[in-house]
């Protein structure tokens, strides 16, 4: 932002002015979309998330992840080239769901137990999709097979071990068989401090989903999905994939809902869950004052993560036949007009473009100046 300061002001002026406008031209669709986000925080972020992000932010308040960490970082550095410490957050990573490991990396970041690389490197594998979601959420209650999510579990915790093993030979830390600085001591009990970072970190969560929502209503109100599904029959992609994968990228958890209700294949599906959705995207960076990574790299890990994941499910397939037509449960067909609104395409640019030049707090050149 600070290398574009005009042309950011007037991009984030015009992103506001268009807003503003298309929110009060489709309020009824914005409130819709707004109801169905409080509902998924609801039902599904905050039971399946709460607890696992407390267990991360508790394992390195108290000292679990070092004292845990000596005898698992053999482990670590063989497979990943990180520290012991790392062991707990990564394991809780894929236990938890996606922010869940997002926020333990930034905790060990805080109190200087990894470098900033080894944090970069952590976020281009620790970010995955829980059990819980995957099994219950999608598996039973979207796809109604559990021997499904079960594919899906398997294929996208596969591909992101396979990421961390793969990025550990990219990896510029040299410090992982040293000993680092010991923790500072927490000002508080380590199980309070735990539980209100997570509340509060669980909190912003939840608006990114309701806002992701809103923006998702918007965009269906006026017919901009289905300009995009249109567009992506006319590349030979099957309607139920076509339908879904707008979705899928912006939000995870809706892009699963329109997979299961427009027949999508299994391994769009794994696509989606492993690439995690910009929604999940903006969360993991709202966890870092200067996120460690490039966010160029950040995103070409998640879509490594979605395509690896979308190869192993449509490997594993074959020896669960039985899960083929899961994701064509619901009957509901691709519906919508040609018709889309200017607004709501222009919107969508600015957003874009607003992320692309906004370099205040995430862009990579920043550690260059401060010589991190």
């Amino acid at each position: 932002m600070k290398r574009f300061p005009f042309l950011s002001s007037i991009t984030g002026l015009g992103a506001v002015c268009v807003g503003a406008i298309w929110l009060l031209k489709d309020s009824q669709a914005a409130g819709q979309g707004a109801s169905v986000g409080i509902t998924t925080c609801i039902n599904t972020l905050i039971p399946s998330l709460f607890p696992f992000m407390v267990l991360c932010t508790y394992v390195v308040e108290s000292g679990l992840s070092n004292r845990l960490g000596r005898y698992a970082g053999g482990v670590t550095r063989f497979l990943f080239r990180l520290p012991g410490c790392t062991a707990p957050v990564i394991l809780l990573s894929f236990l938890g769901g996606y922010p869940a490991g997002a926020k333990g990396i930034s905790q060990l970041l805080a109190r200087k137990e990894i470098t900033t690389d080894e944090a970069g490197q952590m976020l281009c594998f620790c970010v995955n999709a829980g059990p819980p979601f995957v099994l219950t959420a999608v598996g039973s209650c979207l796809l109604g097979d559990f021997t499904a999510g079960v594919v899906l579990l398997l294929s996208t915790t596969l591909s992101g071990l396979l990421l961390g093993i793969i990025f550990r030979f990219f990896s510029s830390s040299s410090s992982v068989s040293k000993p680092h600085c010991p923790p500072p001591a927490s000002a508080s009990s380590p199980f309070v401090s735990s539980v209100t970072g997570a509340s509060r970190s669980l909190l912003t969560l939840c608006a990114f989903v309701i806002l992701f929502s809103v923006i998702l209503s918007l965009m269906r109100e006026s017919g901009l999905f289905s300009i995009l599904t249109r567009r992506l029959l006319l590349l030979g992609m099957s309607p139920g994939n076509a339908a879904s994968l707008p979705s899928l990228l912006a939000e995870v958890t809706a892009g699963c809902r329109d997979g299961a209700m427009f027949g999508a294949s299994l391994p769009m599906i794994a696509f989606g869950l492993g690439w995690g959705g910009l929604c999940v995207h903006l969360q993991i960076f709202s966890f870092f004052p200067q996120f460690p990574l490039a966010r160029w790299k950040f995103w070409f890990s998640r879509l490594l993560h979605g395509i690896l994941s979308a190869v192993f499910t449509w490997n594993l397939l074959p020896f669960f036949p039985q899960v083929r037509s899961a994701s064509a449960l619901w009957s509901s067909q691709v519906t919508g007009g040609l018709a889309a609104s200017v607004p709501a395409v222009l919107t969508l640019f600015l957003l874009f473009l607003v992320m692309a030049l906004d370099g205040t707090r995430f862009s990579p050149f920043d550690r260059q100046k401060t010589g991190t």
